[in-house]
């Protein structure tokens, strides 16, 4: 088997290139220390996205949370607008990390357009570069401890979204329509491209619902109503609520003044909505808070399943090297079947259909933390760093709990 030095490097597959253990060794130490990761998305431009991410950052700080914005809209970065941030980051000089900008006391934002000199300049990146850029943003900067990272990502479903779904690994998403069908159209996609990249989405809110008159109050619904909440009820995620078209909140951030706003407007019906989708948001995510299943309380059902992905008849490395899954059937403290299964030609096994296989217990050598999650959120129990024993053996030792006793 492969040494692992102490940090839990795979040394076979980090001289591969293949395995992502180094770019994981870089970020999870920082994303550790951060409790709830929410990428806002949106299908389309234009529905005010990054108002509502900049909007979520500031309402949450003032609930008392730690929150950071993080802004990966490389191309048309909004956020160091919104809340007028001004100069370049600055440089830790003992660690040389970025040091984000500090907005309010408990929210702190990082944007690429702090880091570059001439504002107008324009970003041409490929896919690679904007990959190496949103990692560092993770990886290089001196986030605090915090509740939230909220993260404000381009419209549609291209390279940032992308990269944030695979660097890291427990990001949820927040999607923002406005109620016409055209942006809806497009919102039905994001939702297909979080279920793909296997990322949970917390919910949906449904932007300039109604307009709000500077002169009487009253709102008016110039773009419909509706549409989002409905759409959320197809396809079955939460719906946060309605935020209306708030003049003051455009000029607010036409003037970079959006946490003066938040502040100054505690009546605002935009402000009183922004407070209740922000609630709906934090019962949403505790909800989803994940407590991993315990060994122990595995080896004590009656009944249970475990996963082996194997390669060439030995314990894989990682699940997508498998070319077979033996999976092992446990009954009343005995192994009573095993199954070996092969995908079909072109596919991988993956964590997903590990879990549609009923499995209670995934063994493996090593595994990246997207697959960790994705079995976390299951209940599935993992076993790691696994010797190269028969699928039989190995379940005999779990049994006995000779491996992986706790």
């Amino acid at each position: 088997m492969a040494e692992k030095d102490k940090k839990g490097s795979c040394e076979t597959c980090a001289s591969k290139g293949t395995c992502g253990i180094d770019e994981e060794k870089l970020l999870q130490p920082v994303l550790s220390r951060i409790k709830h990761k929410l990428m806002v998305m949106s299908g389309k431009g234009g529905v005010g996205k990054s108002t509502v991410a900049a909007s979520l950052a500031v309402t949450l700080a003032q609930k008392g949370y730690r929150v950071g914005l993080l802004d990966v809209d490389l191309h048309g970065p909004s956020i160091p607008h919104l809340l007028n941030l001004k100069g370049l980051l600055d440089i830790a000089p003992d660690q040389q990390k970025i040091l984000p900008k500090k907005v309010m006391p408990n929210l702190e934002v990082v944007s690429i357009e702090c880091l570059m000199a001439d504002k107008d300049q324009a970003v041409i990146w490929r896919g690679p570069l904007k990959h190496s850029a949103i990692r560092q943003f993770i990886g290089d900067v001196e986030w605090d401890e915090l509740d939230y990272l909220v993260i404000d990502s381009p419209p549609g479903t291209g390279d940032e979204p992308l990269s944030v779904a695979q660097l890291i690994p427990d990001a949820q998403a927040i999607i923002v329509t406005t109620p016409q069908e055209v942006s809806l159209a497009d919102v039905r996609k994001s939702i297909t491209f979080c279920r793909q990249v296997q990322m949970d989405i917390v919910g949906l809110v449904e932007n300039m619902s109604g307009f709000v008159c500077p002169h009487c109050g009253k709102e008016v619904d110039i773009f419909k109503t509706g549409g989002g909440e409905k759409t959320a009820q197809e396809k079955d995620i939460p719906f946060l609520g309605r935020l209306p078209l708030d003049p003051r909140v455009v000029e607010a951030g036409d003037n970079g003044n959006l946490v003066e706003f938040f502040q100054n407007n505690p009546d605002s019906v935009y402000v009183k909505g922004f407070h209740k989708v922000a609630d709906e948001v934090i019962e949403e995510v505790k909800k989803r808070e994940i407590k991993p299943v315990s060994l122990s309380e595995i080896r004590a059902l009656k009944e249970y399943k475990v996963a082996i992905p194997l390669k060439a008849g030995k314990p894989a490395h990682f699940l997508t090297e498998a070319d077979e899954l033996a999976m092992v059937h446990v009954k009343n403290g005995e192994i009573k079947k095993v199954e070996k299964l092969r995908p079909s030609e072109g596919d991988k096994v993956t964590p997903i259909a590990i879990v549609h296989l009923g499995a209670n217990l995934v063994m493996t050598q090593c595994m990246k933390e997207k697959a960790k999650y994705i079995f976390h959120r299951n209940k599935v129990g993992i076993l790691l760093d696994i010797p190269e024993l028969s699928p039989e053996e190995l379940v005999e030792k779990f049994i006995k709990s000779e491996l992986g006793g706790e």
